[in-house]
């Protein structure tokens, strides 16, 4: 009996903490640095840049109803042309488009795909929200290893919600205890 109670202690710590960890800011309020310079790259051509980030800013404004009637499916096609200039900003609002399902079909596999694209070029709210999918395993296959690697990095950038993920994520899986508190030796000459 002992065993049982220990067991069902643990999946209700584990289950409250996932609810806390999803319940404690949504994706799209994740709270990062400002780190524009970052952020202002397109992977295609320099020249390509301007045009996406142009496209990128009408998106924005379809999305909002900023200057112009809200619609969502005009903002997802704007930031899908952004995005296929490898506009990092574009790729993660795209991912949002996709993952909320606005404006396209909700596909959370697309969503984890358009942050990633947009999480490898540093945008921190991408590699906070690809940590949730990986923890979660929406769109992607459940790992916590790449749940962490992303809000690790998220976390450098300034994430704090990364930060406090990660020491959820240590607190519900001890073998990520060593990761999550980790800090950098420096050795003086």
């Amino acid at each position: 009996m002992r065993a049982h109670h220990d067991f069902t202690k643990c999946s209700l710590l584990a289950a409250c903490g996932a609810v806390l960890l999803v319940l404690s800011i949504p994706l799209a309020e994740a709270q990062t640095a400002p780190k524009a310079d970052l952020e202002d790259v397109a992977t295609t051509h320099p020249t390509d840049l301007t045009t996406a980030k142009l496209e990128n800013t009408i998106g924005t404004r379809c999305a909002l109803g900023d200057g112009v009637p809200q619609n969502y499916g005009l903002a997802a096609q704007w930031f899908d042309k952004a995005a296929l200039h490898g506009y990092a900003k574009a790729e993660y609002n795209l991912g949002m488009q996709y993952y909320f399902g606005q404006g396209v079909s909700k596909d959370e596999t697309k969503a984890a795909y358009w942050w990633e694209k947009a999480a490898a070029q540093g945008i921190a709210a991408a590699q906070y929200n690809l940590g949730n999918l990986y923890f979660l395993g929406q769109g992607v296959p459940q790992d916590y290893s790449k749940a962490s690697l992303w809000w690790h990095k998220a976390a450098a950038l300034g994430n704090t919600q990364a930060t406090s993920n990660l020491a959820t994520l240590a607190r519900l899986h001890p073998e990520f205890q060593s990761v999550a508190t980790e800090k950098k030796t420096v050795v003086t000459p």
